[in-house]
């Protein structure tokens, strides 16, 4: 299925997890936000958040700076 991560296409498995996705793209979990459609989606959430085609997932990366 095709959903939309950051602003790039990306194909996923059907009923694939927010989880799932993060793996795939081999993204470290500490430090990060993510949010499905605007809404942002709990870390206890992520294993149970099933992606649907055409959604849009933006992955936030905390930063450090002074």
């Amino acid at each position: 299925m095709h959903i939309i991560v950051n602003n790039q296409p990306k194909e996923l498995a059907q009923d694939a997890v927010l989880q799932e996705l993060l793996v795939s793209l081999e993204i470290a979990t500490n430090g990060i936000a993510v949010a499905i459609n605007n809404t942002v989606i709990p870390k206890s959430d992520w294993n149970v958040t099933t992606l649907n085609k055409n959604d849009n997932v933006m992955i936030i990366q905390a930063t450090q700076g002074g």
